[in-house]
């Protein structure tokens, strides 16, 4: 795809546009249920209340597009679609938009190396040079190694520099992950910077969330499976899961179901998240913030080199056929994505404090001090994504929305998905 820079998509988003969307939206979501389409009684209530809340935060945070579903055990409860994912075709929001779903990608990265731990091929604890074709050392602490599992915890000391922010394209990346690690990675790299691309602490100091360190993740898997990481992912978990429109790459998908990314602009600044200290901008046309006050400006559907931190795409009813999977394999189920012991050690507590635990890769947000709700959440330019599982009662939530939120005191993706797990029940036809 050739690099392309969209133009503004001036939009005052109220409740009742914000309700029109859902009503096209709604034309295609026909059939698409598990469940009776036309429930009654409290079913029909809870539906209905569900709509308003969601169509309501969305006027008030100025949110284009957002699409939900929850389920319970093998059955999709409840799946909609709300808005627009293509303001300016007027294209609504569905279930089956596919859209760029950002760190949310980390969990299939991290079930790539699982899967790779299954099958007896690589340890947690491995020098990750043991794999490698060339010696990742932290510059300040040459004598500790980096392990698998310290990339999998935000432990590893690799952080993500400038180098990271400024390698966003549009389109997909124009240099293969083994290129672009090498190059931040390697003293010799021209992205290489030993006091920004590192932290002080060494492998195991503390944790850090970061990018860079699951994008190693993803060419590790590469080196040991022996196919290039994107293909791993189409043979291993997206075509057994009937995924078939997930992809890391836009080449791979039609575009045309795309969901636009959209930045709120105001006053100039762009909301949205800033990685390796930069602010955030209008990827594709960064002039935009300067030309729009109170707009929405279109994001181009870009890509980055380290691709296997974020950068995969997806709907949210294929995110369902994924967290159903996880689910099955925590119960043992007859066809599992993983091991159960392997999902039993994916989701055991590795660092956290009184509010916020991380197992391997996923990290869980404590419920009245003891309940956990496990799963991800992403964040790019544009976009907000977050998948949230209970393994109690098997539920699940998903939720996706082109354009990002910022950090409110909870973030609405993650307000959203708790939403649908917490009016699950309430969510089943009569």
């Amino acid at each position: 795809m050739k690099p392309r820079t969209r133009s503004v998509v001036p939009v005052d988003i109220t409740r009742r546009e914000t309700l029109l969307g859902l009503a096209g939206a709604g034309l295609a979501l026909a059939g698409a249920h598990t469940v009776s389409a036309a429930p009654t009684g409290k079913a029909a209530a809870a539906r209905a209340a569900a709509d308003d809340h969601f169509a309501s935060r969305m006027a008030s945070e100025r949110i284009p597009g957002l699409a939900v579903a929850v389920l319970r055990g093998p059955d999709l409860l409840w799946s909609r679609g709300y808005g627009w994912a293509d303001l300016s075709r007027r294209l609504p929001m569905t279930p089956d938009t596919i859209q760029n779903i950002g760190s949310v990608s980390k969990t299939f990265t991290a079930t790539a190396v699982m899967q790779l731990l299954d099958a007896g091929r690589l340890g947690l604890d491995d020098d990750i040079n043991r794999h490698l074709g060339f010696e990742v050392v932290h510059p300040a602490h040459r004598a500790k190694p980096v392990t698998i599992r310290q990339l999998l915890t935000h432990q590893s000391g690799i952080a993500d520099g400038p180098a990271y922010a400024n390698a966003y394209v549009c389109g997909d990346p124009r240099i293969s992950l083994e290129e672009w690690l090498r190059a931040y990675l390697l003293p010799d790299g021209r992205f290489y910077d030993a006091a920004r691309n590192f932290h002080d602490w060494g492998p195991g100091g503390r944790f850090s969330y970061a990018n860079v360190p699951y994008g190693l993740l993803g060419h590790l898997v590469e080196r040991i499976a022996g196919v290039p990481f994107a293909e791993y992912c189409r043979q291993h978990i997206f075509l057994p899961l009937g995924m078939r429109e997930t992809s890391w790459y836009l080449r791979d998908i039609d575009t045309a179901h795309h969901a636009i990314p959209y930045s709120w602009v105001s006053g100039g600044q762009v909301r949205g998240p800033s990685w390796g200290g930069l602010p955030p901008a209008v990827i594709g046309d960064p002039a935009a913030a300067g030309r729009a006050d109170g707009e929405y400006a279109a994001n181009c559907l870009y890509n980055h080199p380290n691709f296997p931190d974020g950068f995969l795409r997806s709907s949210v009813h294929q995110l369902v056929n994924y967290a159903r999977a996880y689910l099955d394999a925590a119960r043992g189920g007859e066809r599992p994505l993983l091991q159960t012991q392997t999902i039993g050690q994916m989701f055991r507590i590795e660092s956290g404090d009184d509010s916020r635990v991380m197992g391997l890769c996923w990290n869980a947000q404590l419920r009245n001090g003891r309940e956990l709700l496990w799963g991800h959440g992403g964040s790019d330019p544009g976009i907000n994504a977050n998948l949230r599982l209970r393994f109690a009662d098997g539920v699940a939530a998903v939720v996706l929305m082109n354009t990002n939120v910022g950090r409110p005191p909870l973030p609405a993706p993650l307000e959203f998905a708790e939403y649908l797990v917490d009016h699950s029940g309430e969510l089943l036809a009569d």
